[in-house]
């Protein structure tokens, strides 16, 4: 086996880099439209059971495109054939059916193959558009300067309309009222670009596609102005969630060790509320409170606190540190990795300037950023006890 995975390595790596070569960094790009006066339009697509719809004899076929080695060709179609499924409903199940389609779920393989099935899908032609892939994520985003509306979805379409006709060759299903077009703009700034409901509908195969003000896109709810309110407040809820069905480990009466707490909080529910953080974590600090306000009820429920007890002391005898500054430092690892990662797109769009705070705000500012009243507080009281 040791032998077998040194050969073939370097063409399983180049399989799993693929989505990643072509993905570029998006709330970056709209970002620096807010910066330029540049008006953003985006499409984001929503392809239906991704991997279940995989076509088996293009799917070989994009194989030998890739000049992936015969020994693993060959292997591949045995991967993927003689599979069967069945119903069940109640206690009545259904005949064996045989699945002629899609890559096994669940599978590390699935994802790769998946990659090289879409490794071909077609860059758009019309200067300036931009296609960000990640698996079955797709979504075209287009920025201009230029204030006509119609030559605005001229262009968008035709790119939608090149993608469109790849999706039906390769029999890739895509449904356009679950699909969704944003126009991304700065309050601040006066759009070039005016979408209202009388703006006609940009098309999928003849399908309209809908205008809306927000879209979940890689875990992040997107809203129109990169606020992210819409998302702090979706995590909000579900770490309240979380919350509630750990209560009776993580409160005052749990017989848990305040290290055992500490633990499943991080696991379980901080988790949550900091996934992708580096994307939002420059939003305005009063909604990232309502973050730090859900530690804060741990903290005092973990340790039994009395209320009068300052919250900087309570992270500080649980060693742990507020939201702001986990993601703030979790900001800092993501901009070094990224500004000496290899790929030249990736490098470019996280070297640059922050503007000024006061101004339009982009991800990196929030290395800038001068720590919150608790956070202050907290690194006070460490420094004391480091002294």
């Amino acid at each position: 086996m040791g032998v077998v995975r040194h050969r073939n390595s370097r063409y399983l790596l180049k399989l799993r880099h693929m989505t990643a070569s072509i993905y570029p960094p998006e709330v970056e790009y709209v970002s620096e439209g807010f910066e330029t006066e540049r008006s953003t339009v985006a499409v984001f697509f929503d392809v239906a059971k991704a991997f279940d719809r995989v076509w088996h004899a293009g799917q070989i076929y994009k194989l030998y495109s890739l000049q992936v080695p015969d020994r693993l060709i060959i292997t591949v179609p045995n991967y993927l054939a003689n599979r069967h499924f069945t119903f069940r409903h109640e206690r009545t199940y259904s005949t064996r059916r045989l699945i002629r389609a899609g890559v096994p779920q669940g599978s590390t393989l699935s994802p790769l193959l998946y990659s090289a099935y879409t490794n071909d899908i077609p860059r758009p032609s019309s200067s300036g558009v931009q296609l960000a892939l990640f698996a079955d994520d797709v979504a075209l985003f287009y920025g201009s300067r230029n204030r006509s509306t119609r030559c605005t979805l001229l262009t968008l379409q035709r790119a939608i309309d090149e993608l469109g006709q790849w999706f039906r060759k390769w029999r890739i299903e895509v449904n356009p009222d679950k699909s969704a077009a944003i126009q991304f703009k700065y309050g601040k700034i006066r759009s070039r670009l005016i979408v209202d409901k009388n703006t006609p509908n940009l098309k999928m195969l003849d399908a309209n596609i809908p205008w809306q003000r927000n879209y979940k896109y890689l875990g992040v709810m997107l809203d129109k102005n990169l606020h992210f309110r819409d998302h702090i407040e979706r995590v909000r809820n579900t770490a309240l969630f979380y919350k509630a069905r750990l209560g009776a480990m993580l409160g005052r009466k749990s017989k848990l060790s305040r290290r055992n707490k500490r633990t499943i909080h991080k696991m379980c529910i901080r988790t949550v509320m900091t996934y992708a953080s580096p994307v939002f974590a420059h939003a305005a600090p009063k909604a990232l409170h309502r973050l730090q306000v859900i530690q804060n009820i741990f903290c005092r429920a973990a340790t039994d606190a009395h209320w009068c007890v300052r919250n900087s002391i309570l992270h500080r005898d649980l060693e742990l540190p507020t939201i702001s500054k986990y993601m703030k430092d979790a900001s800092k690892r993501f901009f070094d990795i990224a500004g000496s990662h290899p790929k030249a797109l990736l490098r470019a769009a996280v070297d640059y300037q922050p503007p000024h705070p006061y101004l339009i705000r982009r991800p990196r500012n929030v290395l800038t950023d001068p720590p919150d009243a608790l956070t202050a507080a907290f690194e006070s009281l460490n420094d004391v006890n480091n002294a």
